[in-house]
């Protein structure tokens, strides 16, 4: 998966914020996104110890832009299994399409693909249509996934669909899924410690009202604050000491 990325993609117009019409997925869309995320939410408990908090800070009814740091291939689940029995729409790189069968099942996850390296205005197109539909769309504003773990800058492609859209924005911290898989490994490890953190919800206009380069430090420094605290939670990290809680930080 990737993001809305890059300093060319995604261009044009986006002067104009789209009206929102509330069109939920249908029973049958849900249904099948249970299907698949039950099983995985309990691969990913029994093998990775997988904790999610702050769940109920995300709203249920959109445009909500869920924006997560990326630390592997296992996110978007991390993400979905976090969110369940909910679907959502995710970006996702062009390439990942290639392959027949993992096309029709990131499609039946409601995946948009997105060109990387240059101007994907169907991308956007598709992007902000599914948030004027009220519905929930994940991003990684870094562009790819991190080499280190730590979280990379954010690309001001973000800012450009939250400009169109103004979805409330959901700050989405992920934990441990880097030492669990690597960018460099060609496969995860067997077990692990994860854990995800959804934020208190964030104005469209907060971040609209600074500029580009402040907002999108903004949202990192609070994700980050957030992956810091849930790396506590699981052991990772040592206690705080009370002094660096973020106001945007969600708590149980």
């Amino acid at each position: 998966m990737c993001p809305v990325g890059g300093r060319r993609e995604w261009g044009g117009d986006v002067s104009q914020p789209e009206a929102v019409t509330e069109t939920p997925f249908s029973l049958a869309r849900r249904a099948w996104f249970l299907t698949l995320y039950t099983p995985t939410w309990l691969w990913l408990t029994t093998c990775y110890g997988f904790r999610s908090w702050g769940r109920h800070r995300v709203p249920r009814s959109g445009p909500v832009l869920l924006a997560s740091n990326h630390q592997s291939y296992f996110d978007p689940m991390l993400v979905g299994a976090g969110l369940a029995p909910h679907p959502f729409h995710a970006i996702a790189r062009s390439t990942l399409f290639n392959n027949a069968f993992f096309a029709w099942m990131i499609n039946s996850l409601n995946a948009i693909p997105v060109r990387q390296g240059e101007s994907d205005m169907s991308a956007m197109r598709k992007s902000i249509d599914a948030l004027k539909r009220g519905r929930r769309l994940m991003i990684f504003p870094e562009g790819s996934r991190t080499p280190d773990g730590e979280i990379d800058e954010f690309k001001p492609g973000t800012m450009l669909l939250i400009k169109r859209a103004r979805p409330v924005i959901v700050p989405v911290a992920i934990e441990g899924a880097y030492d669990a898989w690597p960018i460099h490994a060609k496969k995860p490890k067997p077990t692990g410690r994860i854990g995800i953190m959804y934020g208190r919800p964030i104005s469209a206009e907060s971040l609209l009202a600074l500029p580009t380069a402040d907002a999108l430090s903004s949202l990192r420094e609070t994700i980050d604050r957030m992956r810091q605290e849930v790396g506590r939670r699981l052991g990772r990290l040592p206690a705080s000491n009370g002094n660096s809680s973020s106001g945007l930080l969600a708590r149980r």
